[in-house]
């Protein structure tokens, strides 16, 4: 159930919310310029694996990723930045440590604030290897997460590579948006990793982060300027994730959206919420 929504889209949407949206316009920017990146690794992955099929284990295929690695930390130097120039340069000088960074990330061991460069890096894999069916199975968050969704209901965590949702979606198609037709069945509610990309159908009333299902701890925050957004809460465990109500208006690309309503996570942030899953930016 990877997401449909090409990398053309994607990088078109940031470019456009740049443009509209002056409180996120340098973050939209540089995360257009990212996509770019992330489209070309894409790529190339997937050329390597129409000869040889990828194997879903970081320990075989992360040559293939450490080729690319220099040059992000060569586009963020020049892109990105000051705080984030600054850690490329701190990443670059020692290539030694590249591998450990990406491996870091792949197993769920690293903070995100401290990894943005393995995340990037990581993203396009794993979505690829989501589109192809390939788990990926030696990192130590999958190792796990099988056997905790077969008796997990609703699944809170990916059911591809076990990573928390990042953002959940509203619609009243028999598909999410993005979705491959007839991937989902019924339901109106989805949650979507920000990693590989996988969309899941989710309980329209229920934490995504704790088994909380009673109405009256489950608050949610819309704002007028964010008229297909809402922060929706938890106040059992304190945390929140954004939702796109995909009902209002086709033209949202959720990965995106989501990054560039960033007034609403300062509503949050004010009410003492935590994000399940922070976006590439770290909020």
């Amino acid at each position: 159930m990877a997401i449909k929504f090409s990398w053309r889209q994607r990088i078109e949407r940031a470019q456009l919310l740049a443009a509209e949206a002056p409180h996120a316009r340098e973050i939209l920017y540089f995360y257009a310029e990212i996509l770019k990146w992330q489209a070309d690794l894409f790529s190339r992955l997937s050329e390597v694996a129409q000869k040889k099929t990828l194997s879903g284990a970081f320990e075989s295929d992360h040559g293939l990723l450490l080729e690319s690695f220099g040059s992000l930390l060569n586009l963020t130097r020049e892109k990105g930045s000051q705080a984030l120039a600054s850690q490329a340069d701190e990443v670059g000088a020692n290539e030694a440590d590249w591998k450990k960074c990406l491996g870091a990330w792949w197993n769920g061991e690293s903070d995100l604030t401290r990894f943005f460069f393995a995340r990037v890096c990581l993203q396009p894999y794993l979505e690829l290897l989501a589109q192809t069916d390939t788990p990926p199975f030696d990192s130590k968050i999958n190792a796990f997460a099988p056997a905790r969704l077969e008796v997990a209901q609703p699944r809170r965590d990916c059911p591809f590579c076990g990573r928390k949702p990042q953002l959940a979606l509203l619609s009243d198609a028999p598909s999410a948006p993005g979705l491959a037709d007839g991937a989902a069945e019924g339901g109106k509610r989805f949650l979507m990793c920000g990693d590989c990309m996988t969309i899941w159908p989710f309980q329209r009333v229920a934490c995504p982060n704790c088994p909380e299902t009673d109405p009256r701890k489950l608050p949610y925050y819309s704002a007028e300027e964010f008229p297909n957004l809402r922060v929706e809460c938890c106040d059992s465990c304190n945390r929140y994730l954004k939702a796109i109500d995909m009902t209002r208006d086709r033209r949202p690309v959720p990965i995106v959206d989501e990054l560039a309503a960033i007034p609403l996570d300062l509503w949050a942030w004010e009410q003492n919420y935590i994000k399940v899953q922070p976006n590439l930016a770290g909020i």
